[in-house]
């Protein structure tokens, strides 16, 4: 059974991968913000709170920063990679990469 550190070690080490890609291919940005509208719209108000906007005004602003933010091991930073939408950025196959890398 995975516990929190397992996801948490998992989702770190998964945007440690995911969050340089978008410097590499800008498309990516935009279909992560796509992907955030999309769940305001599936959702409703309660997808679009304080994290949402949070990684709105990250993946607009300098990707530098949004790597600092959200691959630091903070608590803060787990719960944005928890509300992340990069979970398209790596394949199936990459994804298990780092599930097995991590233990899970």
């Amino acid at each position: 059974m995975s516990t929190q550190q397992d996801l948490d070690r998992f989702t770190l080490e998964f945007h440690r991968l995911a969050v340089p890609r978008l410097r590499h291919e800008p498309g990516l940005v935009e279909r992560a913000l796509q992907t955030l509208g999309r769940w305001v719209m599936q959702r409703g108000a309660q997808a679009d709170d304080l994290y949402s906007r949070e990684w709105r005004e990250l993946l607009a602003g300098d990707l530098q920063r949004l790597e600092q933010v959200v691959c630091s091991e903070g608590a803060h930073a787990a719960t944005l990679r928890g509300t992340s939408p990069l979970g398209f950025v790596l394949t199936a196959q990459e994804r298990l990469a780092v599930r097995r890398a991590v233990g899970l």
